[in-house]
């Protein structure tokens, strides 16, 4: 994989590039997760409705 740092452009300027560019080991992970929400795990990008619930409570206990 090829490391790149994202340079910041003018203020409001849109960005045409991804921060990180597309491996040709993609379809790799592609697979992997794949495999992975076959097995009800987690998959970065994807909906987690555990982590979704989670997140809604809050931290501080009732009074």
């Amino acid at each position: 994989m090829t490391p790149t740092t994202m340079r910041p452009g003018p203020i409001g300027a849109q960005r045409t590039s991804e921060t990180v560019p597309r491996s040709a080991m993609e379809p790799i992970f592609t697979e992997l997760a794949r495999r992975w929400e076959q097995a009800g795990r987690t998959v970065p990008g994807r909906h987690d409705p555990e982590w979704a619930r989670l997140a809604r409570r809050s931290p501080w206990p009732p009074r």
